[in-house]
């Protein structure tokens, strides 16, 4: 099929079987995405179903497979109501590129975007350290990239992401940042502006524990973050503790300020959405909670990234310090 007709079926698919005014499309955002390996086509597509609420007007799947020539698409449309009782339509266009089309994945977007919209590329991986263009090609021709560093084993896929993240022109960003968003707000609201700068006052040293044997990309994100908002002066270290659950990812923070007298405990209780918080002030008084510390899946983690709208300079500043602490 060629993308003509795949534009062709779009516009046949707006229109109502009764011959009706054609559905109102949502206008909200295009969404690429790109699955490294072709078996990844289904869960993506269940992922992006699910943003279908709230999110894209239009998304693009994309895949290469070896063998064959040309592009099989799959075209779907799917219609809801509108706040005014109006169908709004959303779009979703499944392309698999064989042969010398692999090569054309940005060109075969490109016709298939929305221009008066935002573009967004999920890149389900850290960059491909094999370098086949595919990834920058993607990214010359949307606003904003989304990678998932942490599909990568250990520090990896951190690294990876540091290396091409500096010389990317659309803003980046990067789902095991999302998933330690609530560890970050937990320690934002146990650690005021005012605490922070006697932290900074003295000879702060944090201790990031992780689950997994090697620190994932998340461990290393949250110990850059620690690092940017405390400062260069933050000793990090970094500790395996296996979960009872077996997930990995952070399960324990313990930041320690030296001679101030503060310290923070942060323990994630496993198979709990809740973490015990130990705070210990400088006068020797000890408060103890059990806070909550929910967990999201991909589909809410990627939707949460979809609805930035600029770059994300905590997390570029926390990406370069978590590529310090994997080296």
């Amino acid at each position: 099929m060629s993308i003509s007709q795949v534009i062709d079926r779009l516009a046949v698919q707006r229109r109502p079987p009764d011959g009706g005014m054609p559905f109102t499309m949502a206008g909200v955002l295009n969404l690429v995405a790109y699955a490294t390996d072709p078996s990844e086509l289904d869960e993506m597509s269940r992922v992006i179903e699910r943003l279908a609420d709230h999110q894209p007007s239009r998304a693009v799947l994309l895949a290469t497979a070896p063998g064959g020539s040309g592009i099989d698409a799959t075209v779907s449309t799917s219609c809801r109501l509108g706040v005014d009782h109006t169908g709004v339509a959303v779009e979703m266009v499944v392309l698999t590129l064989h042969g010398d089309a692999a090569g054309g994945a940005a060109s075969a977007t490109v016709p298939l975007l929305r221009a008066d919209l935002p573009t967004v590329l999920w890149w389900p991986g850290p960059p491909d350290a094999s370098g086949d263009g595919v990834l920058d090609r993607l990214a010359g021709v949307v606003d904003r990239v989304i990678t998932e560093s942490g599909r990568a084993p250990g520090a990896e896929g951190v690294r990876a992401l540091a290396s091409w993240a500096s010389g990317a022109s659309p803003s980046v960003t990067d789902l095991a940042w999302a998933r330690i968003t609530a560890w970050r707000q937990l320690i934002a609201q146990m650690v005021d502006e005012q605490a922070m700068a006697s932290l900074r006052d003295g000879s702060p040293a944090v201790l990031v524990a992780h689950g997994g044997a090697e620190p994932d990309a998340g461990t290393l994100l949250l110990a850059g973050w620690l690092r940017d908002v405390i400062g260069d002066d933050l000793t990090v270290r970094l500790a395996s503790r296996p979960a009872e659950d077996g997930e990995d990812g952070p399960v324990a923070v313990e930041l320690d300020g030296g001679g101030t007298g503060r310290r923070l405990t942060i323990e994630r209780l496993p198979g709990r959405a809740a973490a015990v918080v130990c705070v210990t002030e400088p006068d020797g008084a000890t408060r103890r909670r059990v806070l909550p510390l929910p967990e999201s899946d991909r589909a809410r983690l990627l939707a949460g990234e979809l609805e930035m709208q600029r770059r994300d300079r905590p997390f570029e500043r926390a990406l370069a310090g978590a590529a310090q602490v994997a080296a």
